[in-house]
């Protein structure tokens, strides 16, 4: 299962209605994500997230892309701008004999970029 994949279930299981909105560009040969950032758009009854979605090892990557974008920070006006990484980690779980399970799970780290895109654009 994707990182977008599992954001949206995740999403849907919390209430929210979402889509992706990444496409493939056939003659780029790449994956085209809505206004330069985002690949899952959330919405519910008072809440409208953009999100940026990506696995764990790249997560420090997206954000200064986010952060330099013009448009990311006109969005942040009007609903939440945040970055999702997946990262494969131990449960942390102990087994019967006391010792440490191996088994991992996917756990996501949410960062939310709304309060820094805002702050930004106050000084530009």
């Amino acid at each position: 299962m994707s990182p977008v994949e599992r954001t949206l279930d995740w999403l849907r299981q919390h209430g929210y209605t979402a889509t992706k909105t990444e496409h493939y560009h056939h003659y780029a040969k790449r994956r085209i994500d809505l206004f330069g950032f985002i690949d899952v758009l959330a919405v519910s009854e008072h809440h409208v997230i953009a999100i940026q979605v990506t696995d764990g090892s790249h997560r420090a990557e997206h954000v200064p892309k986010i952060l330099a974008l013009p448009v990311a920070r006109l969005l942040a006006q009007h609903m939440d701008v945040e970055l999702w990484s997946w990262s494969l980690k131990l449960t942390g779980l102990t087994r019967k004999d006391g010792r440490l399970n191996r088994q991992k799970e996917y756990q996501l780290r949410r960062d939310a970029l709304t309060a820094r895109l805002v702050r930004r654009r106050g000084r530009s």
